[in-house]
């Protein structure tokens, strides 16, 4: 190993290769009707909205605490516009004052599957802006997009890029600015060599490991012969697969598409010429197309619902995920260690140490292996 998905299926290490959406499938014989159902958050408990006496005050903490009331719905035809905004991660999505912001698949994923879920959504506008981030997490929001049978218009701000570009390919329709940065269709993958640096410190370290590749992922020492070609295989693997889905998504012939890919960076402008996207545009004029989309002409006043929204009204209060802001923190702090925290050199050493932590946790990343800064 380290084994893609078809390899491990292939040697009997795996039975199925599935999303989590597909699971309830896999309970039923294929061809069988059945009327299974797959219950998130099974058992959780809906919010009592009275808030009088002493009940009425656990009743206000458990609103603080993010648990939702089961209140009326507005019935009224909307938009959704879901940001998808910062480098993408698997989990919570996050904010960092110097890191910047980051996609956590799964608050993505909860925002798709509340647009299925709510019949008055009657069309979505991804609005991206992102560098790319996790292969993993990338995928996992490419393929929740593709369950909507809604129409879904992508729009694509300042950065659309490798996994950025990725999750686009969901979408019936990308737009995006002449000068939107977007393409980079590749895939990255390393780690990070400690050894050096704790002999300086004084640090001593033994490994003690069975199997050729046992330390593939060892953050003390490179990669050895055959740990660097199974890495390779992996990296190729992903690689083949980011371009197949994007030539199905683009009507395009593999071949044709992977010569744009190869971790090319185009401008919007360039891109529409290449055909990876279909139209020049603002965020507005992807909301228009997404009304016409939904059969609604543009006289038709439909509400806007902005997500993902914040967990709880303290958080939409400070603006962060509570829950995983300590994580962000932490590069904060190393950062503000560096040297004047305000400085915009310490804020990009700040998404720099990041990255970092990020390829400490992802082996394969889809995300530009470079920064662009206009002065």
């Amino acid at each position: 190993g380290p084994h893609s998905a078809a390899k491990a299926l292939a040697e009997g290490l795996i039975d199925h290769i599935a999303y989590a959406s597909d699971l309830a499938k896999l309970f039923v014989p294929s061809g069988q009707p059945s009327d299974m159902k797959l219950v998130r958050n099974y058992g959780k408990k809906k919010l009592d909205t009275d808030f009088s006496g002493l009940n009425g005050f656990i009743n206000m903490m458990n609103l603080i605490a993010g648990v939702e009331p089961a209140g009326r719905k507005n019935t009224n035809p909307k938009i959704a516009v879901i940001h998808a905004t910062g480098a993408i991660m698997p989990g919570e999505s996050s904010s960092g004052m110097l890191s910047g912001d980051t996609m956590g698949s799964d608050t993505i994923i909860k925002a798709i599957r509340q647009v299925r879920d709510d019949n008055s959504i009657k069309a979505v506008v991804l609005r991206v802006d992102s560098p790319g981030g996790s292969a993993l997490a990338s995928d996992l929001i490419w393929h929740e997009l593709e369950t909507l049978s809604k129409p879904v218009i992508a729009s694509m701000g300042n950065v659309a890029a490798s996994g950025g570009y990725y999750i686009s390919m969901g979408a019936d329709v990308i737009y995006a600015e002449p000068g939107t940065i977007t393409g980079s269709i590749g895939v990255v993958g390393g780690k990070l060599a400690l050894d050096k640096f704790y002999k300086k410190i004084g640090i001593n370290t033994t490994i003690l490991k069975r199997g050729a590749n046992s330390g593939v992922l060892s953050s003390t020492t490179g990669f050895s012969d055959s740990e660097r070609t199974a890495m390779m295989t992996l990296l190729k693997d992903i690689y083949e697969q980011f371009t197949k889905k994007a030539a199905a998504g683009r009507g395009m012939e593999v071949d044709t598409l992977e010569k744009l890919a190869r971790g090319r960076v185009y401008t919007g402008a360039m891109a529409k010429e290449l055909k990876l996207i279909d139209k020049l545009g603002t965020l507005g004029d992807a909301i228009a197309e997404a009304k016409a989309k939904a059969g609604f002409g543009p006289d038709d006043k439909l509400e806007r619902v902005n997500l993902p929204k914040a967990v709880n009204p303290l958080e939409q209060l400070l603006g962060v995920n509570l829950e995983t802001r300590a994580s962000a923190m932490t590069t904060d702090m190393a950062t503000a260690l560096a040297g004047d925290a305000g400085a915009p050199t310490m804020k990009e050493l700040g998404r720099h140490l990041w990255l970092l932590k990020l390829l400490e946790q992802q082996s394969t990343l889809l995300v530009m292996p470079f920064s662009l800064k206009i002065e």
